[in-house]
Protein backbone atom coordinates (compact mmCIF):
# COMPACT_ATOMS: atom_id res chain seq x y z
CA UNK A 1 0.00 0.00 0.00
CA UNK A 2 2.94 2.19 1.01
CA UNK A 3 4.21 1.72 -2.72
CA UNK A 4 1.21 2.42 -4.49
CA UNK A 5 0.57 5.43 -2.49
CA UNK A 6 4.11 6.59 -3.31
CA UNK A 7 3.28 5.78 -7.23
CA UNK A 8 0.73 8.49 -6.87
CA UNK A 9 2.58 10.81 -5.44
CA UNK A 10 5.06 11.01 -7.85
CA UNK A 11 1.94 10.63 -10.92
CA UNK A 12 0.49 13.74 -9.34
CA UNK A 13 3.78 15.68 -8.54
CA UNK A 14 4.44 15.42 -12.15
CA UNK A 15 0.68 16.24 -13.75
CA UNK A 16 0.84 12.67 -14.97
CA UNK A 17 -2.68 12.26 -13.88
CA UNK A 18 -4.04 15.22 -15.98
CA UNK A 19 -2.33 14.06 -18.74
CA UNK A 20 -3.33 10.97 -18.62
CA UNK A 21 -6.85 11.55 -17.86
CA UNK A 22 -6.72 14.07 -20.98
CA UNK A 23 -5.29 11.38 -23.34
CA UNK A 24 -7.89 8.85 -22.02
CA UNK A 25 -10.52 12.03 -23.31
CA UNK A 26 -8.84 12.63 -26.36
CA UNK A 27 -9.21 8.90 -27.33
CA UNK A 28 -12.60 8.44 -26.79
CA UNK A 29 -13.31 11.81 -28.47
CA UNK A 30 -11.09 11.22 -31.47
CA UNK A 31 -12.58 7.03 -31.43
CA UNK A 32 -16.00 8.17 -31.87
CA UNK A 33 -15.29 10.86 -34.45
CA UNK A 34 -13.26 8.72 -36.27
CA UNK A 35 -16.14 6.53 -36.52
CA UNK A 36 -18.45 8.91 -37.62
CA UNK A 37 -16.25 10.54 -40.72
CA UNK A 38 -14.10 7.71 -41.60
CA UNK A 39 -15.97 5.02 -44.30
CA UNK A 40 -13.02 2.27 -43.35
CA UNK A 41 -13.65 2.35 -39.76
CA UNK A 42 -17.39 0.92 -39.25
CA UNK A 43 -17.42 1.00 -35.45
CA UNK A 44 -16.12 2.55 -32.06
CA UNK A 45 -13.97 -1.26 -31.78
CA UNK A 46 -12.03 -0.67 -34.93
CA UNK A 47 -11.61 2.92 -34.09
CA UNK A 48 -10.31 2.85 -30.67
CA UNK A 49 -7.74 -0.39 -32.76
CA UNK A 50 -6.51 2.07 -35.31
CA UNK A 51 -5.76 4.88 -32.97
CA UNK A 52 -4.04 2.75 -29.85
CA UNK A 53 -2.04 1.00 -33.71
CA UNK A 54 -1.77 4.81 -34.30
CA UNK A 55 -0.25 6.18 -30.73
CA UNK A 56 1.93 3.49 -30.04
CA UNK A 57 3.86 3.49 -33.73
CA UNK A 58 2.84 0.05 -34.59
CA UNK A 59 1.11 0.86 -37.68
CA UNK A 60 -0.40 -2.39 -39.02
CA UNK A 61 -1.78 -0.59 -41.95
CA UNK A 62 -5.12 -2.93 -41.69
CA UNK A 63 -7.13 0.33 -41.22
CA UNK A 64 -5.88 3.61 -43.34
CA UNK A 65 -7.68 7.29 -42.74
CA UNK A 66 -8.90 8.49 -46.14
CA UNK A 67 -10.62 11.67 -44.82
CA UNK A 68 -9.16 14.74 -43.84
CA UNK A 69 -10.86 14.90 -40.41
CA UNK A 70 -9.69 11.56 -40.28
CA UNK A 71 -5.82 12.04 -40.79
CA UNK A 72 -6.07 15.07 -38.21
CA UNK A 73 -7.44 13.05 -35.69
CA UNK A 74 -4.71 10.27 -36.06
CA UNK A 75 -2.03 13.36 -36.01
CA UNK A 76 -2.92 14.45 -32.84
CA UNK A 77 -4.00 11.51 -30.95
CA UNK A 78 -0.75 10.19 -32.02
CA UNK A 79 1.39 12.70 -31.42
CA UNK A 80 -0.45 12.91 -27.48
CA UNK A 81 0.13 8.99 -27.22
CA UNK A 82 3.47 9.27 -27.77
CA UNK A 83 3.98 12.46 -25.03
CA UNK A 84 1.79 9.57 -22.64
CA UNK A 85 4.18 7.03 -23.52
CA UNK A 86 7.34 8.85 -22.88
CA UNK A 87 5.41 10.74 -19.79
CA UNK A 88 4.64 7.05 -18.42
CA UNK A 89 8.33 5.90 -18.59
CA UNK A 90 9.96 9.05 -17.13
CA UNK A 91 6.66 8.14 -13.78
CA UNK A 92 8.10 4.62 -13.82
CA UNK A 93 11.53 5.37 -13.83
CA UNK A 94 10.91 8.29 -10.66
CA UNK A 95 8.95 5.58 -8.44
CA UNK A 96 11.86 3.70 -8.97
CA UNK A 97 14.36 6.25 -7.84
CA UNK A 98 12.15 6.58 -4.56
CA UNK A 99 12.15 3.04 -4.13
CA UNK A 100 16.20 2.97 -4.03
CA UNK A 101 16.39 6.07 -2.57
CA UNK A 102 14.12 5.02 0.79
CA UNK A 103 15.88 1.43 0.77
CA UNK A 104 19.38 3.22 0.79
CA UNK A 105 18.31 5.94 3.59
CA UNK A 106 16.30 2.93 5.79
CA UNK A 107 20.09 1.02 5.17
CA UNK A 108 21.98 4.08 6.82
CA UNK A 109 19.63 4.67 9.02
CA UNK A 110 20.09 0.98 10.45
CA UNK A 111 24.22 1.66 10.11
CA UNK A 112 23.96 4.84 11.78
CA UNK A 113 21.82 3.79 15.04
CA UNK A 114 24.71 0.93 15.35
CA UNK A 115 27.13 3.54 15.18
CA UNK A 116 25.26 5.33 17.88
CA UNK A 117 25.66 2.51 20.37
CA UNK A 118 29.04 1.58 19.20
CA UNK A 119 30.84 1.65 23.26
CA UNK A 120 28.13 -0.98 23.97
CA UNK A 121 28.83 -3.47 21.19
CA UNK A 122 30.95 -6.59 21.60
CA UNK A 123 33.87 -7.40 19.83
CA UNK A 124 31.88 -9.82 17.61
CA UNK A 125 29.47 -6.94 16.70
CA UNK A 126 32.47 -4.54 16.34
CA UNK A 127 33.95 -6.73 13.63
CA UNK A 128 30.59 -7.81 11.75
CA UNK A 129 30.08 -3.93 11.41
CA UNK A 130 33.19 -3.55 9.71
CA UNK A 131 32.67 -6.22 7.48
CA UNK A 132 29.35 -4.44 7.09
CA UNK A 133 31.00 -1.26 6.36
CA UNK A 134 33.66 -2.70 3.91
CA UNK A 135 31.09 -4.49 1.69
CA UNK A 136 29.29 -1.20 1.29
CA UNK A 137 32.02 0.91 0.59
CA UNK A 138 33.14 -2.06 -1.78
CA UNK A 139 29.80 -2.29 -3.75
CA UNK A 140 29.90 1.66 -4.08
Amino acid sequence: MKRVRLLWNIIRATGADGVFTGFLLVLAGGSLMLARFEPGINNLGDALWFLFVSFTTIGFGDIVPVTMPGRLITVVVSLYGILVVALGTGVIVGYYSEILRARANTSLDELISELEQLPELSREDLLALAERIRRRHILR
